[in-house]
C-alpha cells in the first residue's frame, strides 16, 4: 500500500445538512493521497497520478510525527503576488491547477515561489506499517491529530458540529461548500459508499448572456456586462437548445471556423461553483432562460 497508487473513498453529492454529522470547508484544489516514509514524501491524485515533481518544494519539507503514513487529503494553492497588505494569502483553483500542469524543476521552484502549496488532509489510512480502514473516522482523527501537527505544508482540516452555520458561512464568503462525515464509519478504497461521506456545494448564480456558440460540438460563450466570462459545456434540456436555436439564426453576426457569433440579446441563469482568478464562471450549469 505505502508508495503506490491507490484510489481513495469518494464523496456523494448532497443537497441537504445532516445535524448528527461532522462538518467541514470543502476546499477548493485536488484530491492528494501523501505517502510519508522515513521522512521521504510523494503525493499522488485520487486517478493514481504522482504528482511528486510538481509539489517537491514543499513535500521535501515535510516532517510527521511517525515513521510511516498514508494521508488523504486535498491540494492547494495560494498567490503570495497578490496577497492584500496585512491579510492572509488567498487560495485560488487556478494556482492550483498551473502547479498541477508545471513538471520542470526550474519552472517548478519558481512557481513555488508566488504559488505555496499546502496539503489539508482530513483522514490517515495507513501508520507505521498497519491499515487503518477498518477503523471509525474518529479513531482515524485521533491518529491524524498526534501524526500531522499544524505546519507550513500540512495542517489537519478542522471539523465542526454544526454543518448549517458552517454552510452558511461558506456561501457568504463565496466558498465551494462543506463536507460531512459519519463519525462512526469506515473506510473503503475505490468506492462511493452511501451514507458515510457526503458533499453540499455552496452554487453560486448569476444572469449572464449567450454570444457565441460552438460550430461542431455544444458550447455556448456566455458574457456579463459585455465582458466574457467563460463557456457554458453542459448542455441544457433539449426543449431549451431547440428554442435557442431557432432565434440564433435570426441574431448571428459572424463566424469562424470554430465560432459562430450572435448579438448577445438572450439571457440565462447559471449556477456557477465560483469565479476563477480572470474573473471567469467556474464549470456554469444552465438553470433557466430569463424571460
Amino acid at each position: 500500500m505505502l508508495n503506490q497508487p491507490l484510489k481513495p473513498m469518494l464523496l456523494q453529492p448532497s443537497q441537504t445538512i445532516k445535524p448528527d454529522w461532522l462538518a467541514s470547508l470543502k476546499w477548493d484544489g485536488f484530491r492528494a493521497i501523501i505517502h510519508y516514509q522515513d521522512g521521504k514524501t510523494r503525493a499522488f491524485t485520487r486517478e493514481g497520478n504522482e504528482i511528486t515533481a510538481s509539489f517537491f518544494p514543499e513535500l521535501s519539507q515535510l516532517k510527521l510525527n511517525c515513521r510511516s503514513a498514508i494521508l488523504d487529503g486535498e491540494c492547494i494553492c495560494f498567490d503570495l503576488l497578490n496577497q492584500a497588505p496585512g491579510q492572509p494569502p488567498k487560495a485560488w483553483w487556478d494556482d492550483a491547477m498551473a502547479r498541477f500542469h508545471t513538471k520542470k524543476e526550474a519552472a517548478v521552484k519558481k512557481a513555488a515561489q508566488t504559488m505555496r502549496a499546502h496539503f489539508p488532509v482530513w483522514d490517515i489510512l495507513f501508520l507505521d506499517g498497519k491499515p487503518l480502514l477498518n477503523k471509525t473516522f474518529l479513531e482515524r482523527r485521533e491518529h491524524l491529530k498526534a501524526v500531522a501537527g499544524p505546519a507550513d505544508i500540512v495542517s489537519v482540516t478542522p471539523l465542526y458540529d454544526d454543518g448549517e452555520q458552517l454552510f452558511a458561512r461558506a456561501k457568504e464568503l463565496g466558498l465551494e461548500g462543506v463536507v460531512q462525515y459519519r463519525p462512526d464509519s469506515f473506510y473503503s478504497l475505490d468506492a462511493r459508499p452511501r451514507n458515510v461521506w457526503e458533499k453540499v456545494k455552496a452554487y453560486q448564480y448569476a444572469t449572464v448572456q449567450v454570444s457565441s456558440m460552438k460550430r461542431n460540438e455544444f458550447g455556448w460563450g456566455l458574457s456579463m456586462g459585455g465582458k466574457y466570462v467563460g463557456v457554458l459545456e453542459f448542455p441544457p434540456p433539449a426543449a431549451e437548445r431547440k428554442a435557442f436555436f431557432k432565434i440564433a439564426k435570426q441574431i448571428t453576426r459572424g463566424e469562424n471556423k470554430d465560432w459562430i457569433f450572435v448579438d448577445p440579446v438572450i439571457s440565462c441563469t447559471v449556477k456557477f461553483q465560483c469565479f476563477t482568478k480572470d474573473g471567469k464562471l467556474r464549470s456554469p450549469k444552465f438553470e433557466a432562460f430569463c424571460t
